[in-house]
């Protein structure tokens, strides 16, 4: 087995054991960028990101033990910090002694609970011992008693939870220690996206009530549409919560850095490759640490230069074709520039596994970075299939036409060639409207907005999910290869959707 063999199957290797719910074991797996430092900060209750973009990996980074030490290291405050506590919905056990089986939140909310008030209640639940070591007098009724009797007490006693509290904060402020309360995975807390809007709503009003607390302190990690809809912030000085909220980005050099990093970390031969090309590594305990790798900020051309070891430069003869590092991330962009951490690395994992190719003179081959892109768009559109199950109904308006289409057109087909029931006619907008009703959800676009029409609305929500973009001064629609290829959608000298 030649050298380009042997590093392409450890790394093929390596990437097999990654997955899409990865989390990290150890503080070589932490990747610290300079944006997602501020949102580790303690005054940042609100932290919002793409599907993909690290909220449960530092979700979970912030309730290990071991892991977090590692943040105490390079964020300010975390040496007050004495417990952290998670309410988070992703947890095998969460329908337990954590958190209530949401028929139950939904029975209680419709017997008069506030948003609110649950989310005290829940809070209190996960403080019992910290009342208790300070012989605070809570009252609530013991997990045994049900989770229907929590929330019972929790709405007829208000006023006694916000003292308890108090005195709690109180307490820990002389104490000059606090307890951060960590919460996640809020859009699987409910089924029903109408009923988890209203408790979401909640969270964010107590979000911003709870920035006067300084020995209780807040992180929420939100998925960034749920932020998008009007109902949401829909209260008094919502604006001022949402521009302090943090945003988990990426820039493309934020990607490469990190990828590369974690091959490094486990590839003995990756690693020789970058000291031969550009000196030892930086000494550390804590696994593989190259200034090339981990240096603000990072740079294209060095970055690029270690990009080299792997690919060749170009994805054809000559630049054409377009460079690789500027050619894969373009590819893998939604139609806001984004590129999620889980998305590259789906690709990079594909990209390996399909460059075992006769004749091949780099680990990774422009035909299986092709490969790869269309594998990571397999897997975005099942995401997407999950988030927004209406998606795929509207792109069929794009069946056979290769993008990109006139915007007469596609509404031309959104208006005139609904699907058919056998009775009448809808158009698509009717029809995602109806299977949103039927599901008891939202429809995704707002029905008050009144000087657009439904085809409308559905574009520009298309558009805002980054789904679509708008072309040629708005006059006609494309689709970033991500979604695209994933649909089996066509595009005049782009890459096919098949292989």
């Amino acid at each position: 087995m030649n050298e380009i063999s042997a590093l392409r199957k450890e790394l093929t290797d390596i990437t097999a054991n990654w997955s899409s719910d990865s989390k990290p074991q150890k503080p070589s797996d932490i990747f610290f960028l300079s944006s997602h430092i501020r949102a580790l900060e303690l005054d940042r209750p609100l932290v919002v990101g793409m599907r993909g973009a690290g909220k449960s990996f530092w979700s979970e980074v912030l309730t290990d033990d071991s892991l977090r030490t590692v943040v105490r290291k390079r964020v300010k405050g975390y040496d007050t910090l004495t417990k952290v506590c998670s309410i988070r919905w992703d947890q095998s056990n969460a329908f337990s002694d954590h958190l209530p089986e949401f028929t139950v939140i939904e029975q209680a909310l419709k017997h008069g609970l506030k948003p609110q008030q649950l989310w005290l209640g829940l809070i209190l639940n996960e403080l019992r011992l910290e009342f208790n070591s300070r012989n605070i007098e809570i009252g609530l009724p013991h997990i045994s008693q049900g989770w229907a009797e929590i929330l019972r007490w929790a709405k007829d006693n208000p006023d006694a939870i916000r003292s308890s509290i108090g005195r709690l904060n109180a307490a820990l402020s002389t104490e000059r220690k606090c307890i951060l309360i960590v919460i996640d995975a809020l859009d699987r807390m409910a089924a029903e996206l109408a009923q988890s809007i209203e408790c979401l709503r909640g969270l964010l009003q107590l979000l911003l009530d709870a920035r006067q607390l300084k020995g209780l302190r807040f992180k929420v990690f939100l998925r960034e549409d749920m932020t998008n809809m009007s109902s949401v912030l829909s209260f008094p000085d919502a604006s001022k919560l949402m521009n302090e909220a943090v945003h988990l980005n990426w820039t493309r050099e934020d990607i490469y850095a990190l990828h590369l990093h974690k091959l490094a970390q486990q590839s003995t031969l990756l690693q020789k490759s970058i000291d031969t090309r550009f000196g030892p590594p930086q000494k550390s305990t804590n696994g593989y640490w190259h200034p090339v790798l981990i240096e603000f900020p990072f740079s294209a051309h060095r970055l690029t230069g270690v990009l080299n070891l792997l690919a060749p430069p170009y994805m054809g003869k000559t630049a054409t074709k377009g460079h690789v590092y500027s050619w894969w991330h373009k590819h893998l962009a939604d139609g806001k520039g984004r590129v999620s951490p889980r998305t590259f690395g789906s690709s990079l994992a594909a990209a390996l596994n399909a460059s075992f190719l006769p004749g091949a003179t780099h680990v990774l081959m422009p035909k299986g970075i092709q490969q790869g892109v269309r594998v990571a768009s397999g897997a975005r559109i099942k995401e997407l299939g999950e988030d927004y199950f209406w998606v795929r109904t509207a792109l069929s308006a794009f069946n056979d036409r290769p993008t990109p289409v006139s915007v007469k057109e596609i509404y031309g087909v959104w208006n005139g060639g609904g699907l058919s029931d056998g009775v009448q006619r809808r158009t698509v907008p009717q029809v995602i409207r109806e299977e949103c009703q039927a599901k008891t959800i939202l429809v995704p676009w707002d029905e008050s907005t009144l000087n657009s029409t439904p085809s409308q609305k559905l574009r520009d929500t298309l558009v805002d999910l980054g789904i679509l973009t708008l072309r040629d001064e708005e006059t006609r629609l494309d689709m970033p290869d991500i979604y695209r290829l994933g649909y089996q959608i066509r595009k005049r000298g782009g890459v096919s959707p098949r292989r």
